[in-house]
């Protein structure tokens, strides 16, 4: 599905529930419940139990990862953002600002080859 179909299929729930779509301080608790929520799993972990846990419990992260989704779509929908634009606005400054380290790091590694 794509990003707008999401945020389109979560605005048509909503409206079929009654729900009021207007923007309040819950849907950014939500949010945050949410991340909180699958980051407790993790906490004072070290790598290696990290990545075992997270092997054997993949659904709690897809079910976490699902439920901010959810959210996040929902928060587009009453705020009036579209989410599929502000998603392609951060990836093509994500790209930006990366590319521009990656050039900085292959630079810093030529300069050290070089004696």
């Amino acid at each position: 599905m794509e990003i707008s179909q999401a945020q389109r299929k979560m605005k048509d729930l909503t409206e079929a529930m009654g729900w009021e779509d207007f923007p309040n301080i819950d849907k950014f608790d939500h949010v945050h419940e949410e991340l909180i929520g699958m980051s407790q799993h993790l906490r004072y972990k070290s790598r290696e139990e990290m990545e075992e846990y997270i092997s054997e419990n993949k659904e709690v992260f897809t079910d976490g990862i699902g439920d901010t989704l959810l959210a996040l779509m929902r928060l587009a929908n009453q705020l009036g953002v579209d989410a599929e634009e502000a998603f392609t606005m951060a990836i093509t400054e994500f790209e930006r600002k990366y590319a521009n380290q990656e050039k900085e790091v292959n630079i810093l590694n030529a300069d050290n080859s070089i004696t």
